[in-house]
């Protein structure tokens, strides 16, 4: 660790230390172990502060790193959780105007349009945790990271374009039942009641039912939001529905839902770190899952990108330095320089990535 003067910090430092302002407060201007951009940088300046400690040493150079490249724009992504804060607004406030809400759907349309071609200018293109997690506010964001990866999967198993954008407007959508629920249970930090569950579980028929009251009347979407909780051996809502009789549309949403909900903060809990996702998922096909979704998920997921900051298990962070196995990685440990193979170093058996570090997210 050394401490440096903020002027000499560089985007893509490694902050060791919380900073807090000249003000009393329990709550800092940035939380450690997150990966710095210039506009964090920028704010440090602003609030006076001098100094602070950035992980140094011998290691420092390894972790002066560029921002991992996005599928999405950081244009795009404003766009749309611009139009989803208005449409979701629109719906909680019940207005009646029918137009408008219509109007914002239309909109929404140009957003996921802009998304599937993005996907589609590389189609090899693998998202990563950088394209789900810069931001930390869950319910729009969720909505979105949900959308992304629910074309990137329809991608792998080879959906059209026409597909592909049907989809991401289903994705995008699904959660809008949510509004229904009460903001004391959404946000509750411990287990719900049994009570509470059955309330959340109404969110799917809710959700329809929105859609319903202002004259959509895509059956695909509908269906889609209304069984993306079923799951394929029968056991989930509202219906219980099993295996294909599930619409295709709902059986991939499951699938992104999860993963992203298992990988984001929330009240409860802290989030899994993408591979424990990926392996309760793994866990789970054929069961709550259909397999080749799950397949198709994996083929699109980039766990660790290479260039990436992880902390593993024994308190140690680590640049990634080859992700061919994308489970674990070879590494760097940041604070002695040595290189790990978590997948053939004997030694490493025990090792696990407990998650990665986020560039520029202070949550």
């Amino acid at each position: 660790m050394k401490k440096i003067r903020v002027e000499q910090l560089e985007e893509g430092m490694l902050l060791e230390q919380d900073v807090f302002g000249d003000e009393p407060s329990k709550i800092p201007l940035l939380s450690k172990d997150i990966i710095l951009t210039r506009h964090q940088i920028d704010m440090l300046k602003s609030h006076g502060v001098l100094s602070v400690s950035v992980a140094g040493g011998k290691a420092l150079e390894l972790i002066k790193l560029p921002p991992p490249r996005s599928v999405i724009t950081p244009q795009l992504r404003d766009d749309a959780l611009q139009n989803l804060t208005e449409l979701f607004d629109f719906f909680q406030q019940g207005v009646q105007d029918k137009h408008q809400i219509l109007g914002l759907l239309m909109q929404m349309d140009a957003v996921v349009d802009q998304l599937v071609q993005n996907l589609q200018e590389d189609k090899n293109a693998q998202v990563h945790i950088a394209d789900l997690k810069s931001y930390d506010e869950y319910t729009y964001h969720h909505s979105l990271s949900v959308s992304v990866l629910a074309i990137a999967i329809g991608q792998a198993l080879d959906l059209d374009r026409r597909q592909l954008h049907e989809l991401g407007k289903c994705a995008i959508l699904h959660d809008i039942g949510k509004l229904s629920i009460p903001v004391d249970i959404i946000n509750k930090p411990s287990t719900l009641s049994k009570e509470e569950l059955n309330i959340v579980k109404k969110h799917a028929s809710e959700g329809y039912q929105y859609l319903s009251k202002y004259d959509v009347d895509d059956v695909v979407m509908l269906s889609a939001v209304l069984f993306h909780h079923e799951k394929y051996d029968g056991s989930g809502y509202p219906h219980g529905l099993k295996g294909e009789k599930i619409p295709l549309f709902s059986r991939i949403i499951s699938v992104a839902d999860v993963y992203d909900a298992l990988t984001s903060h929330r009240p409860y809990r802290i989030p899994e770190s993408p591979s424990e996702a990926v392996e309760y998922i793994m866990g789970n096909s054929g069961i709550a899952f259909e397999y080749d979704i799950v397949c198709a998920l994996l083929k699109k997921l980039q766990l660790y990108p290479v260039g990436s900051v992880v902390r593993l298990s024994n308190g140690q962070k680590a640049l990634v330095l080859d992700n061919k196995n994308s489970l674990r990685p070879m590494v760097k440990v940041l604070e002695t320089g040595k290189e790990l193979n978590l997948h053939k170093d004997i030694n490493c058996l025990n090792l696990t990535i407990k998650n990665i570090l986020p560039f520029g997210n202070p949550a």
